[in-house]
Order: C-alpha cells, then sequence, then structure tokens
C-alpha cells in the first residue's frame, strides 16, 4: 500500500493528496497522479482486458465511469448508499490516511479492518464537541 511505505508514497502517492484540507477535498483530487502512481492504478484494468475480453466501445464506457466516479469519491458529498464507498468514507481515507482504502465498497475495509463509517465518526464528534460545552 503506497500510503504505507514512505518513500513510495512521498514520491510517487503524495501528489493525490495535495488538494487535502483538513476535513474535505477537491474533485481535482481524483485525478491528481505522478505518472508512476497512475500506470500502477491502471496496471489491475490492463490485465483484465487479457483476461475477460470486452468490446471497446465497452472498454472506453467503462473508463468514463470511473472517471465519473473517482471524481464523486473526492467532491465531499456523501450519499450514503451501503455499502458503496462514497465521499464521506473516501474523505476519512484522505485524512486518517489509515482507513477507507477501498474504491468502490467497503467490503475488503470491514474484512481487514481498517473501516471508519463516517456516520460513527459524525455521532463521535457531535458527543466529543457536547462534553467540551
Amino acid at each position: 500500500e503506497l500510503h504505507d511505505i514512505k518513500p513510495l508514497y512521498k514520491h510517487l502517492h503524495a501528489t493525490h493528496h495535495i488538494y487535502n484540507k483538513q476535513n474535505t477535498l477537491s474533485p481535482f483530487a481524483g485525478l491528481a497522479f505522478h505518472p508512476v502512481d497512475g500506470i500502477l492504478q491502471a496496471l489491475p484494468h490492463v490485465i483484465a482486458l487479457f483476461i475477460v475480453p470486452i468490446h471497446f466501445t465497452t472498454h472506453l464506457g467503462l473508463l468514463f465511469m470511473e472517471a465519473i466516479w473517482t471524481a464523486n469519491i473526492h467532491d465531499c458529498i456523501h450519499g450514503n448508499i451501503w455499502p458503496v464507498m462514497g465521499a464521506g468514507y473516501h474523505t476519512i481515507h484522505h485524512t486518517t490516511y489509515k482507513h477507507n482504502y477501498g474504491h468502490y465498497t467497503i467490503w475488503m475495509d470491514w474484512m481487514f479492518g481498517s473501516l471508519n463509517d463516517p456516520l460513527l465518526e459524525d455521532v463521535d464528534n457531535r458527543d466529543i464537541s457536547k462534553k467540551a460545552e
């Protein structure tokens, strides 16, 4: 994982996180990648094309839909559609660097213990702010 290997993060993946703010990010983060990082992330798609051949138009459609998805998970508008890895989950990923690594769903994060639910975090933050008053 590029977040845990410090030299790889610094030289490859940090570009993706330059749009981070305290609790928000920008749709531009979905397009900001070091070229090598972009190639590494595209590699599973290329390998899949050799295993499951699809029509060229279908391939282009899927790439277009993924670009829309990538902008969506970086726009901070959390649709809260379980088990979709929406913008709320991905904002936590960008602010903690330790949670919600999934791309489309929360399944793998749930299985490996890296899931942090934005709705539960909101409840925790409200409880903390009430105690501070």
